[in-house]
């Protein structure tokens, strides 16, 4: 990540789980706190899940490598690289990956401006 008065730089954004050992959920890494948004990695091995549940802000989730399938209700999509899923707050969501896969997690948190 790269900081200048006026802007972010975050990379590693498609960094997979290849490189990590075997475990029973995806590796998170929190990239970036910026104003307005929180920008997280996840990476999955194939067969990994994130079991269902929700955030506290809107969400949205960009498929930087693999393939996930992303639930919400009873509406399953599958995200590949390119797509994205935007999710609004306190919705019950869950993730499943198919394949060795990372996200990028976009939070968009509230606005703060400087005093």
């Amino acid at each position: 990540m790269t900081d200048t008065p006026t802007d972010t730089v975050v990379t590693g954004l498609a960094d997979t789980a290849l490189s990590l050992p075997e475990s029973s959920g995806p590796d998170i890494k929190a990239l970036a706190h910026l104003n307005g948004a929180t920008v997280v990695r996840l990476s999955f091995r194939a067969g990994q899940t994130m079991a269902e549940h929700t955030a506290r802000w809107p969400i949205l989730v960009v498929s930087q490598a693999g393939r996930v399938e992303f639930t919400v209700g009873d509406q399953t999509t599958v995200l590949t690289p390119g797509s994205a899923i935007h999710v609004e707050a306190e919705i019950s969501h869950s993730l499943t990956a198919t394949e060795d896969s990372a996200l990028s997690l976009i939070v968009l948190t509230p606005h703060h401006h400087p005093k």
